[in-house]
């Protein structure tokens, strides 16, 4: 299925990223194992020939963690419950509700088919893969904010609420090997540009909150469940999503102000999205650029920005 080999990047002794620069994930072996991340079902065999790689027996890898339940962050995980019955699906307890949806499905699927097509566009697997079926998200427990996940050798992720982006979002933070998890807790990034397209899709208030929150962690490395993985000033690239957040709800509200609509804002900030990624179909990057200017007008009057 696999067009272009994909090979694990070993980012420190215990933590390597998996998948493809689009849709990575990681895995983190103290004793035993965890996947941070989701995947998607085109990246699924994909994962798994990295793992494989890198000469991990799978019975060691005891944990999938979702940073959040959004399509695009879950499609690898009912392949990883049937061929390893034996993992343990961890998520915030407001993610385990949404799994729990079936009205998630649909969209799922819809998401799930629309990265296969693309990664094939793309030459990145050969075929699609087969439809899921009679599949379910399996939640085995839930975690919030000051559990402590202990893998062994010293390697324990510190789970972190971190709203904003999703209600169900939550960040990671490992203090052996300085590393943070973030998610989409700063938008989606560009680093080749040096462009973040802040995604405060539940609340801009709780987004730029959880963004502050995690700049006071120690971390000297920071993995974003889309393109880049930050090493050295992590609270450099904190304190540059807070301030992109800023300039983009301003210029919204200017706009607005000006007499531009909604949908006519809406459509420019799609084209500026499109501009920066393939991996979304336009018709969701323009929903979703409608939802911003929803959430820039409900909450956008506090001091949110203050670092």
């Amino acid at each position: 299925m696999n067009a272009k080999r994909h090979e694990p990047i070993e980012l420190t002794e215990h933590f390597f990223k998996l998948g493809t620069p689009d849709f990575p994930a990681f895995l983190s072996m103290g004793d035993k194992g965890m996947i941070i991340e989701g995947g998607t079902g085109p990246t699924y065999p994909i994962m798994v020939d990295q793992i494989e790689t890198l000469g991990v027996d799978p019975q060691t890898i005891k944990y999938i963690v979702l940073t959040h339940t959004h399509p695009d962050h879950i499609g690898a995980v009912p392949h990883f419950q049937r061929a390893w019955p034996h993992i343990k699906l961890l998520v915030s307890p407001v993610g385990a509700e949404i799994l729990g949806k079936k009205e998630l499905f649909k969209d799922f699927q819809l998401t799930d088919l629309s990265i296969a097509q693309l990664m094939k566009a793309k030459s990145e697997i050969d075929t699609l893969p087969a439809p899921v079926e009679n599949y379910a998200f399996a939640v085995d427990s839930t975690v919030t904010e000051g559990d402590r996940i202990d893998l062994g050798k010293g390697i324990v992720w510190n789970i972190y609420e971190t709203p904003g982006h999703s209600p169900c979002h939550i960040a990671l933070f490992e203090e052996k090997e300085s590393t943070l998890a973030l998610g989409d807790t700063t938008g989606f990034y560009v680093p080749a540009q040096d462009v973040f397209w802040p995604n405060y899709f539940e609340s801009l208030e709780k987004y730029c909150n959880s963004i502050r929150k995690l700049a006071t962690l120690p971390a000297k490395r920071a993995v974003l469940s889309h393109n880049a993985v930050i090493e050295g000033d992590v609270q450099q690239h904190l304190r540059k999503a807070l301030q992109a957040t800023e300039r983009y709800h301003k210029e919204l509200m200017e706009r607005l102000a000006k007499g531009e609509t909604a949908e006519e804002i809406a459509m420019d900030k799609a084209r500026f999205v499109d501009s920066l990624t393939d991996i979304r179909p336009f018709k969701i990057m323009y929903d979703l650029s409608k939802v911003l200017i929803k959430n820039s007008l409900l909450d956008g009057k506090g001091d949110h920005f203050v670092w």
